[in-house]
């Protein structure tokens, strides 16, 4: 019975571990550069499109569900805590430029 809860922890542990190495390499390889793109988009005073609401919604929710991952791994808070203020900076900035363009 030991063997079989210290395997079973020790396979919860690697998915577990597994999960958040994915959801690293998906943040850096592939959400950060279009996240920095629309950060200088919106920046700029432009404002976003569509597809760049959906994207965002989207990284948003994968956001959360980080954050559901990593509360046993509290080294990784304050990375997806700012990646998570970043988004909503973004968000923010984009809606007063929305507003701006309609007031013109």
């Amino acid at each position: 019975m030991a063997a079989y809860l210290q395997e079973s922890v020790m396979n919860y542990l690697s998915k577990d571990d597994g999960i958040i190495t994915v959801m690293l390499q998906r943040l850096k390889q592939h959400r950060l550069p279009r996240v920095f793109a629309l950060h200088e988009k919106v920046s700029g005073g432009d404002v976003l499109d569509d597809y760049d609401i959906v994207f965002l919604d989207r990284v948003c929710c994968e956001a959360k569900n980080c954050h559901f991952y990593c509360q046993d791994h509290p080294e990784y808070n304050d990375l997806f805590s700012r990646v998570t203020h970043f988004y909503h900076e973004i968000a923010v900035t984009a809606l007063a430029n929305e507003k701006q363009q309609k007031t013109h």
